[in-house]
Order: C-alpha cells, then sequence, then structure tokens
C-alpha cells in the first residue's frame, strides 16, 4: 500500500512539474536584445586620428564632432578603389563612413575616402 501511495505521490509531483515548467519559462526573463544597431552614414572631415585608441574624430556639419572607433574588421576604401589601412588615413581628409553603434558609441563599418 505505501510503494502504491509513493508511486501516485511521484507521479503527481512529476506531473505538477511538467504543468509548472512552461509558466515558468514564459515568466523568466528574455535575454537583454543585442546592443547593436545601425548608425547610419557619416560624412564629414577627419579633424583627429588616435592610433593608439583606434578612433577617429570626423566633423560631421550639422551633427558636430563624431568620435567613431575603427576596429581591425574595419573596411577602407580609397579614392583609387584600392583597400588602405586604418594608418593610411589623414587629417583634413574626406571621409563617409558606415557605422553601427555599440554600446553607445560609433563603431566604423567601411570607411570611404573621398
Amino acid at each position: 500500500m505505501r510503494v502504491v501511495y509513493r508511486v501516485m505521490l511521484q507521479r503527481l509531483v512529476l506531473a505538477l512539474g511538467f504543468a509548472v515548467l512552461p509558466a515558468a519559462a514564459m515568466a523568466a526573463p528574455s535575454p537583454a536584445p543585442d546592443q547593436v544597431h545601425d548608425g547610419g552614414t557619416i560624412t564629414g572631415k577627419v579633424v583627429t586620428i588616435d592610433y593608439q585608441n583606434d578612433t577617429l574624430g570626423v566633423a560631421a556639419g550639422a551633427r558636430g564632432r563624431i568620435a567613431v572607433s575603427v576596429m581591425p574588421s574595419t573596411s577602407i576604401q580609397g579614392r583609387d578603389s584600392a583597400y588602405h589601412t586604418f594608418t593610411d588615413l589623414k587629417t583634413g581628409e574626406t571621409v563617409q563612413i558606415l557605422s553601427s553603434i555599440a554600446d553607445g558609441k560609433y563603431v566604423a563599418q567601411i570607411i570611404r575616402i573621398r
């Protein structure tokens, strides 16, 4: 008799566990959404270059001065359609930057020297 009650109790607990599991899963907070999104196009003159911190300062007209991080994966294209490195950029050059925003900071995906 004790065995029968024990088996019934185990089945009841198991059944309740499966009934509560989906509700608990729905109530659990979902992970934070990806913090990276489109930053648009930034066009302007390079006013500062920080090679040690891999950042550019770009005077972008009405948008003001924008700090842009340059990653190793950033594609840098010259007027001659050739690819360049970060160290090829010079202050005073006009650039068009296709960017993303990660953690509130602009990140260059593609830099076109104009």
